[in-house]
């Protein structure tokens, strides 16, 4: 990786060498008198000199100038702005508490957001629209969660050590997003007044018919709608007894290409995919 923007040091200021304690190893010369060394949490640590010193972020690619440096898991080649230390911070903490993964889930798809400015995000969304024709058919939310999970995952193909996840996050929300848009909640709508009390009983039916039963509130995550689609698709007591069950094949009857749908290797093998491979890993 090239030196970053001021460094090497000037050659008459003195060289030094800050222990790296954490890792049991030196780093590489700093730019000026050390004054402060903070904790470590996770791979950052940072760091305050005697003087303002001019850099560029290894992660956003902005110039800086600051007295407190941030390095990434010890290499000043590695220097992150404030903006970043923050961002990454607030993942780690995300990921290290004791959520429930549809939680952290949710938590790291706030995160992203805040991990571009709104004229950024705007012009992403922009970008997305013009070089995908298929976004036309997407809801509005859903384009703005692939634009800017694409535009930060843009800033992150040279590192693969960096925090990919609210990026992984982003692109699993919009799938969940079009599926709710599209199947549930018009199974909702299609449920009203039919009597669904036996499946809200069923733990294989339960969240799905919760959701439709209440038409409002937050709709269940992907994890979810897979596993009510797999019982839809391989339950023949429950395609014969169940209210919901029968709502939905009955809704999807009416839609073109929803063998896709119902095949087992098809959508519901691409959700289980996304949701054990990508989601959960990512929160």
């Amino acid at each position: 990786m090239p030196p970053s923007h001021g460094w090497p040091p000037h050659r008459d200021t003195p060289r030094e060498r800050v222990p790296y304690l954490a890792l049991g190893v030196d780093m590489e010369p700093v730019p000026s008198k050390l004054t402060k060394t903070y904790p470590q949490r996770g791979p950052l640590q940072q760091f305050r000199f005697s003087e303002s010193t001019a850099f560029r972020c290894f992660r956003c690619g902005a110039t800086k100038k600051s007295k407190l440096i941030t390095i990434y898991e010890g290499s000043w080649s590695r220097r992150l702005c404030n903006g970043c230390y923050g961002l990454l911070l607030s993942v780690y903490q995300i990921k290290a508490g004791d959520r429930a993964d549809s939680d952290r889930c949710e938590a790291l798809a706030c995160a992203l957001m805040g991990f571009v400015t709104k004229e950024d995000r705007r012009e992403a969304e922009r970008m997305y629209r013009t070089s995908d024709a298929r976004s036309v058919h997407l809801a509005p939310e859903a384009v703005r969660f692939i634009a800017t999970a694409e535009h930060v995952a843009s800033g992150l193909k040279s590192e693969r050590e960096l925090e990919w996840s609210p990026a992984v996050i982003g692109l699993c929300k919009a799938v969940e997003l079009e599926t709710v848009g599209r199947i549930l909640i018009p199974l909702a709508k299609s449920t009203r007044g039919v009597d669904l009390s036996m499946d809200k009983s069923d733990r294989d039916l339960k969240r799905i018919t919760d959701f439709c039963m209440r038409q409002t509130g937050p709709a269940p995550e992907l994890g979810a709608f897979s596993h009510f689609l797999q019982t839809a698709i391989h339950s023949r007591r429950r395609r014969e007894t169940s209210a919901i069950v029968h709502s939905f094949l009955r809704l999807a009857s009416d839609w073109t290409g929803s063998s896709w749908i119902l095949d087992p290797a098809s959508f519901h093998h691409s959700l289980v995919t996304l949701a054990t491979k990508f989601r959960n890993r990512a929160a």
